[in-house]
């Protein structure tokens, strides 16, 4: 092409005005039989394209017409722009044919550059008002790179998705950042945030402040306690001007099948939404899609290559439990189970011999896949970033050094050793490994007449998974405190005492079904309080209307009251033991803290410490054992936080709060003030009980850990660990090690040490709890791009200029380990196609671009090759990838049942009522098929909506809930995202494999 305009062999003009004709004119040599002249008529451009794969009509002419073509090319000829025929626009085209068209001779190195960019680009933000950091310095708040930053990149997937996730680990400011946001929309909003939070009424403290200092309390914004989502809901409802919704503590809302999680997303329906946690990724797939629901459509997503995120997390629940159950069933002993955990391994891998290697590095796959999904509504950063950041390097040295975590011995006799072990292994272990806690009361259904044993129903599974609850809350008590123990049992032994009586006299038992919602929803310090009022209802024989009457002489299990009894036994001997080993009197735990509190505070009393523990009863029993040792210096918080208390809180403990007091050394306190509390005045955090779940000593440590205002150059943490009198360092860990892997083993899905891809062992769980906090994750990808970019950019500085003129789908061709094509496709974000030549099949995977960058890598002298045979087939096959229908759905499934009800409810005629409401069910009905907005708690609400027993109350009350145009108001807002290609590469192993072969 190049040579035939040098050559003047290729004339080219350029028409003065636009036009879009296309005229194709041959003069044939008069050798040609039968005709010298012919020209083509149609829709096709002279592309690739538009010559070969794309649908067009064309028309050749030769037997008339031709002169009044020539004529009419003539005319524009004539007074057209010359191009080739002027030396200066010349030497232009080819220069633009050369640097900027797709025949540009691009090298590899120069196409990994070009992917690296796109990424990085991806993640750029808006511009913001220049007056947030007048704001930000007026209300003394340090002006922090990365959180401006994310500030800016928040807005734009706000403006792209209706939402964000802001999940920064504890400390670097995320509630200064999500109030950013609020000023920076200049909309009016409420926040919604565990009541401790919220603030005093007089905006010195708390969400309060924030709105105050951000100018958003003049805007109208409010605060609200998310134990009252009812009123909430009300509030907004009323409010037609609300369009923000920031959530503290979003992780809270992960089960979408309760009802405050329906109050949640009916408040969140066509608002701007803003999640706040720093745990977004410590749960199972499906508790993350409920938080995505809250602000994304579910079946139109714009966060996935394909529009269908429902059915992509349908599929990561799918393999999440399988890979969980091969995990914990394949050595369990039941042979049932282990036949099952079989079949599933032989279903995902093809083999019966299962390796845990390849459960591990699926379960690490998953894992990748899922962050990978949420990643465009994700803003994540942990100090590890801000080190590796350029930008943010030198802001990291605002924040103290966490020291490794400090291990606290405490002695007991041989005597309450046993009983320790006995407790956990004897007592309250699983029932298929001989635990002796039947939990009868918790679990009637497997006892009632007619049940099928193989029958794994909703009712079965919710009923044992509470007796489960039970059993683990029993030993994770017991290791927290004698007296939280002793306590339980107390409250335990009483409520089956009454079950007991009250089955005697009416030959009846009752379930509260209520008490499941309430315990799960429920923090572990309120447990206890629900477990009392439960006891109440039984005591009076009060029932809530959500209840169950079991008849006992129909129960098919004639065990149920000698199981009963079987636990008023247990809990009445343990309470002997208790009594016998005088585990009150001479507590070694506790005995022991209060000697290494006063070794602590003789040695730097200006650190104030906290010791944290989940549950109010450990609180009660340590208080007057604290209090006798330090007088008035302890401040102890559990229970509601009063303001009496907030204040306390704040002026002892809280550096930033504009009033300070020194009253207090120490707090104790319960997880309820783990989350949004400055408590930077205390520089070590004592946990009292192990928590299982690793986020709580991130999120406890975050409490004095700020970035906001350094107290303390270096921050310690303790943990208590059981021992035996004695034994010397070495043989503390052992034990240590022994009895926290047993009480590991006995809770099981409550200790969330361990990845799924980890094989739990005592030295490696006693190393897990030991861990630095901010070790327990690494530098993110997205940090590890910025770096080698950067460092790319300062080694070749013209490259990194000039790909900003390079063409758009690019293709080229390296050598590589493997005959495979990777196409990067833009769409908001970046997707990677991949395939492999040699795979039969024509499939081809969605991979991350961390999975895939070493295979797109290149140094900067490598050459390009030419593209194989395979090339564009394969490319063609990319470029028309559609998502394949997937219908997940079982006829037994939430969402087929609530199809199912609402089809035959449109199909009754002889109700009036419910006839001026089939519109709105074909709307519920159009929704659950192509949007699925609905929570999993509404279409519960629907699947139990019985045809013949007025359903149109209840269909009415769905809809006074969620609006008439509630489905019309979600199709207004979504936005479609057009797919782009950036970068295709093509890697060669060998020039002489074909396609398939």
């Amino acid at each position: 092409f190049i040579k035939m305009i040098l050559e003047d062999r290729l004339i080219i003009r350029k028409t003065y005005e636009p036009n879009h004709a296309k005229l194709y004119i041959f003069k044939l040599e008069e050798s040609q039989i039968g005709r010298n002249a012919l020209f083509i008529t149609g829709s096709s451009n002279l592309t690739r394209a538009g010559l070969s794969s794309q649908s067009e009509f064309n028309v050749e002419i030769a037997d008339y017409g031709f002169d009044l073509a020539e004529k009419y090319f003539d005319d524009l000829w004539d007074i057209a722009v010359q191009i080739t025929e002027n030396d200066e626009l010349k030497q232009k085209l080819i220069k633009i044919v050369q640097e900027e068209t797709l025949i540009r001779e691009i090298t590899p190195f120069e196409a990994y550059i070009i992917v690296l960019k796109s990424y990085l680009d991806s993640f750029k933000g808006e511009d913001l008002d220049e007056t947030l950091e007048k704001v930000l310095s007026e209300n003394g708040y340090k002006k922090f790179k990365y959180q401006i930053d994310a500030v800016s990149q928040a807005v734009s997937i706000i403006n792209q998705n209706n939402g964000v996730i802001i999940a920064d680990v504890v400390g670097l400011g995320k509630t200064i950042i999500a109030c950013a946001i609020g000023f920076q929309l200049k909309k009016r909003g409420i926040v919604i945030a565990p009541p401790g939070l919220l603030g005093d009424t007089s905006k010195k403290s708390g969400w309060r402040k924030y709105l105050e200092d951000f100018k958003l309390s003049s805007l109208g914004w409010e605060a609200y306690s998310l134990g009252n989502l009812e009123t909430v809901y009300e509030s907004v409802k009323r409010s037609k001007d609300v369009e923000i919704v920031i959530i503290d503590e979003a992780h809270r809302f992960r089960n979408e099948d309760t009802k405050d999680y329906e109050l949640l997303k009916n408040i969140c329906r066509n608002k701007k939404v803003i999640l706040l946690t720093a745990t977004p990724f410590n749960n199972k797939p499906h508790d993350i899609f409920s938080l995505l629901k809250l602000f994304i459509v579910p079946k139109k997503s714009n966060i996935s290559l394909t529009d269908n995120l429902e059915a992509r997390f349908s599929i990561f629940k799918s393999l999440f439990d399988k890979l969980s159950y091969i995990k914990k069933n394949y050595n369990s002993g039941d042979p049932k189970k282990i036949k099952d955990a079989i079949q599933k391994y032989k279903d995902l891998f093809g083999d019966t011999d299962i390796d845990l290697k390849n459960v591990k590095k699926k379960a690490r796959e998953l894992a990748n896949e899922i962050r990978d999904v949420i990643e465009p509504v994700l803003i994540r950063r942990n100090r590890l970033d801000l080190k590796g950041n350029p930008k943010y390097k030198d802001e990291i040295k605002e924040l103290s050094i966490l020291e490794d975590p400090k291990e606290w011995f405490y002695e007991l006799t041989k005597e309450q050793s046993k009983f320790y072990d006995e407790v956990i292994n004897a007592y309250f272990a699983l029932p298929d490994r001989g635990g002796l806690f039947k939990g009868a009361i918790y679990q009637p259904f497997i006892y009632e007449k007619g049940l099928n044993e193989e029958k794994q129903d909703f009712e079965y599974l919710q009923q044992f998974n509470l007796y489960d609850f039970m059993r683990r809350l029993l030993v994770k008590r017991f290791e927290s405190s004698i007296g939280a123990f002793k306590q339980t049992i107390l409250t335990m032994r009483d409520i089956t005492e009454n079950v007991s009586n009250f089955v005697e006299r009416t030959n009846k038992y009752i379930l509260d079904r209520d008490l499941f919602n309430k315990i799960y929803t429920k923090d572990e310090d309120e447990i206890e309080k629900i477990l009392k009022e439960y006891l109440e209802g039984v005591k009076n024989g009060e029932f809530p209307k959500n209840h169950k009457v079991y008849e006992i002489e129909k129960f098919k299990n004639k065990n149920f009251i000698k199981d009963i009894k079987a636990d008023l036994q247990l809990f009445n001997e343990l309470l002997n033991k208790i009594k016998e080993l005088n585990f009150e009197q001479t507590d070694p735990k506790s005995e022991f803290l209060i000697k290494k509190l006063t070794d602590q505070l003789k040695k730097e009393p200006e650190r104030k410490i906290i010791i944290f523990t989940e549950y109010i009863d450990t609180v009660l029993y340590l208080k007057p054992f604290l209090e006798n040792a330090f007088g008035g210096r302890v401040l102890s918080i559990f229970g509601n936080l009063t303001k009496s208390n907030l204040e306390s809180i704040y002026k002892n403990f809280d550096a930033s709060y504009h009033e300070q007091e020194n009253d207090y050394d120490i707090l104790l306190t319960t997880d309820r003030i783990s989350e949004g509390f400055n408590l930077n005045r205390a520089g070590m955090v004592i946990n009292y009980d192990i928590p299982w779940n690793p986020v709580r000593v991130i999120q406890r440590v975050g409490r004095i850990n700020r970035i906001n205002k350094k107290v303390f150059d270096k921050l310690y943490i303790v943990n208590f660990f059981p021992t035996e009198k004695g034994a010397d360092i070495v043989r503390c860990r052992e034990i240590a090690s022994n009895k926290m892997f047993m009480i590991h083993n006995t809770i099981g899905e409550d200790a969330k040490i361990f990845s799924p891809d980890e094989e739990p062992t005592p030295s490696g769980l006693y190393k897990k709890i030991q861990q630095n906090p901010e070790e327990l994750e690494g530098e993110s990808f997205y940090t590890k791009v910025v770096k080698e970019f950067g460092e790319i950019k300062n080694q070749y500085p013209n490259i990194v200029n000039e790909i900003k003129d390079y063409p758009t789908r690019i293709k080229v061709a390296k050598k590589g380990s493997e005959n495979e094509l990777i196409v990067v496709v833009k769409k908001g974000r970046l997707y990677i196609h991949h395939k492999k030549y040699e795979e039969e099949n024509n499939n081809h995977n969605i991979v991350s671009l961390e999975e895939i960058i070493d295979k797109i890598r290149a140094k900067p002298e490598e050459k390009a090759l030419s593209l194989t045979d395979n090339f564009w087939q394969v490319y063609d096959e990319i470029k028309k990838f559609r998502e394949k229908a997937i219908n997940r759905t079982s006829e037994a499934s939430l969402e087929q049942r609530a199809k199912n009800v609402l089809k035959t409810l449109i199909k009754v005629n002889n109700n009036e009522e419910l006839t001026k409401l089939k519109p709105f069910i074909r709307t519920l009905l159009e929704d659950i098929i192509d949007y699925g907005t609905l929570s999993d708690f509404t279409l519960r609400r629907i699947a139990n909506i019985n045809p013949d027993k007025k359903p149109e109350k209840e269909i009415e009350n769905l809809k006074n809930e969620l609006g008439e145009d509630y489905l019309m108001k979600e199709k207004q807002r979504l936005k479609d995202l057009k797919k782009e290609i950036i970068v295709a590469i093509e890697n060669v192993k060998d020039r002489g494999m074909g396609y398939g072969e």
